[in-house]
């Protein structure tokens, strides 16, 4: 693709088709083995297992009886594009091997018994990001949608279909369209409050000439670090902490009422 790009359709139409057996094998393999390995957690397992056989319980302090005990967070980095290799295998292949749709079915069927006990008993959040990443995932499936858009219209060239291709040729307009409609009609104004709450909020704040660009904003995304409180003779300790209240207070936008709206 980078040698040729004008061939872009071509090479995804004659390469593709060929590998729909191996991708079908890997979702078998992922719902068979993968999806039981998560629900396993054998790194989990193993590490308690292996501290719990070598060390004596009674001889351990608190800290380290945490530790043993730990909670798990998500990790955002290998769920995230886990899914979203098995929701391109179907997009890409729905149309030349429809095989592949009820194996990703199944898929995701045992995918949401699996990660809603995992949700509920054992992930536990350590932050809170305002649900940022779900604009994220609804783009990148967008675009998972136009990849496989474009590898069908290239297979269709490919078998000298003339009439599809016609029909073919919007869809991948219409995607990148409709991904740039719910980007302005609904990520954008996600990250503002409401009017109603917006309303609540003047009634609620003293009458000032300043007015800052935040107060519009979900409370969420805009918490400052919080300087801990010190009452210590340490001078040295004291000047490190006034500096860094110093620096929240200077990265603080300057108040203006054109970043209301």
């Amino acid at each position: 693709i980078i040698d040729h790009p004008q061939k872009l359709l071509l090479i995804l139409g004659e390469t593709l088709p060929k590998l729909a057996g191996y991708f079908i094998s890997l979702l078998i393999t992922k719902t068979l083995a993968g999806l039981p390995m998560v629900l396993l957690r054998v790194g989990a397992l193993s590490r308690m297992m292996f501290l719990r056989s070598c060390f004596n319980k009674k001889r351990l302090t608190q800290r380290e009886l945490k530790e043993v005990y730990r909670k798990q967070p998500i990790f955002y980095g290998w769920e995230y594009p886990t899914q979203f290799l098995v929701i391109i295998i179907c997009f890409t292949y729905a149309c030349i091997t429809p095989i592949v749709l009820p194996v990703g079915a199944t898929y995701y069927f045992v995918a949401l018994l699996v990660y809603k006990k995992q949700a509920l008993y054992v992930y536990t959040p350590t932050y809170e990001s305002g649900g940022r990443m779900f604009p994220q995932a609804v783009s990148k499936t967008l675009f998972a949608l136009l990849i496989s858009q474009l590898t069908f219209i290239g297979y269709t060239l490919i078998r000298k279909g003339v009439f599809q291709i016609i029909l073919l040729a919007p869809l991948p307009f219409l995607t990148v369209y409709f991904t740039l409609f719910i980007q302005k009609r609904f990520v954008e104004p996600s990250k503002k409050l409401s009017l109603e709450r917006a309303v609540k909020i003047d009634a609620q704040i003293d009458q000032s000439p300043e007015f800052s660009h935040e107060a519009y904003q979900q409370p969420v995304l805009t918490e400052k670090a919080s300087v801990p409180v010190c009452e210590t003779d340490d001078y040295i300790l004291t000047e490190v902490l006034e500096n860094l209240e110093r620096l929240q207070n200077e990265s603080t936008p300057d108040s203006s009422v054109d970043g209301v709206m």
